[in-house]
C-alpha cells in the first residue's frame, strides 16, 4: 500500500513536469483508461480462480503454484519488451532522428483500422485512429494489472510506442500521467484497509520527486531512441530485482534474514 500511495505521488509531480514540455496525451490516457477499468476487474477476479490452484514444495519451501505461473509470466514479459525495445533502439541509435516515433507493422496496421468513431491524436501525432482500437488495447493492458499487478510505466510506455506509433517522450509522459489514476484506486484500496505508512512513503517520495523530475528533464533532451534504449535496461532491472526475490522465497539467501 505504501508503494502504491508513493508511486502516485511520484507520478503526479513527473505528469505536472511532462505537462509543461506538452508531453500528455489526455484524450488517449482517457480512452485507454475507460478499457483498463474493465480489463482490471476481469484480470482480478481471474486472480481469485487462480488461488485455488494449491501449492508445491520447491527447495523445501512451500510455494503458491499461482505465484509461479504469475512469476514466469510476468517474467516472461518483461524479456519480451526489454529485449525486443534493446534491439529496436540500438539499430534506430544509428539512423537520423524521426522525432521519437518507432513506424511498426503493428502501428501502422492499428492506425488504419477504420472502426467509427473515429478520433484525431494531435499530441501523438495520430491524424486518425478508431476509439475502439485504444479501448481494446487498454482493456488487455488492465487484464495484465489486474492479473500480475502490474502496468504503468514497464507495459503501457511501450505499447504506447509499438502499438499507436506515439512518439517516446509522449508515450513516457502519458503512461506516468495514466500511473496516477490507476496506482489512486489501488492505494486508496490499501488505505482504507490501514496499509499505508505515511512515514515510510513520505521519506521514499523525497527522494522520488527530484528523481522523476530530473528524469523528465532528460525524457525532454534525449533523442527517443536512446531514451527507449536506457528504458530497456530499466526492465533489465526489474527482472533481476524478481529473480532474486523469487530465490529468496525459496530460502536461497536464508542467511540474511
Amino acid at each position: 500500500g505504501s508503494g502504491l500511495a508513493q508511486m502516485v505521488g511520484t507520478s503526479a509531480a513527473a505528469s505536472l513536469k511532462h505537462r509543461s514540455y506538452g508531453h500528455i496525451d489526455y484524450k488517449l490516457a482517457l480512452f485507454i483508461l475507460v478499457g483498463s477499468l474493465g480489463g482490471a476487474e476481469l484480470g482480478a477476479r481471474v486472480l481469485v480462480r487462480l488461488r485455488e490452484l494449491g501449492s508445491i514444495t520447491l527447495h523445501n519451501h512451500l510455494v503458491g503454484k499461482m505465484y509461479l505461473w504469475m512469476t514466469f509470466i510476468y517474467l516472461a514479459l518483461l524479456l519480451l519488451v526489454g529485449v525486443s525495445m534493446f534491439l529496436e533502439s540500438r539499430k534506430a541509435k544509428k539512423r537520423p532522428p524521426r522525432g521519437g516515433i518507432v513506424a511498426t507493422r503493428i502501428s501502422k496496421k492499428i492506425q488504419k483500422m477504420d472502426a467509427p468513431p473515429l478520433i484525431s491524436l494531435p499530441t501523438s501525432r495520430i491524424d486518425s485512429i478508431s476509439i475502439w482500437i485504444i479501448i481494446a488495447i487498454g482493456f488487455l493492458m488492465g487484464i495484465l494489472s489486474g492479473l500480475l499487478g502490474v502496468g504503468g510505466g514497464f507495459i503501457i510506455t511501450p505499447a504506447f510506442i509499438y502499438l499507436f506509433g506515439v512518439p517516446t517522450s509522449v508515450a513516457v509522459g502519458t503512461g506516468l500521467f495514466q500511473i496516477i489514476f490507476t496506482s489512486g484506486y489501488g492505494s486508496l484500496t490499501h488505505f482504507l484497509k490501514g496499509n499505508v505508512d505515511f512515514t515510510l512513503v513520505a521519506g521514499i517520495l523525497a527522494g522520488s520527486l527530484i528523481g522523476s523530475q530530473f528524469g523528465a528533464m532528460l525524457n525532454k533532451r534525449l533523442r527517443g531512441a536512446y531514451v527507449r534504449y536506457y528504458f530497456s535496461w530499466v526492465v533489465f532491472m526489474a527482472v533481476g530485482v524478481i529473480v532474486l526475490k523469487f530465490l529468496y522465497n525459496l530460502g536461497y539467501f536464508d542467511w540474511v534474514r
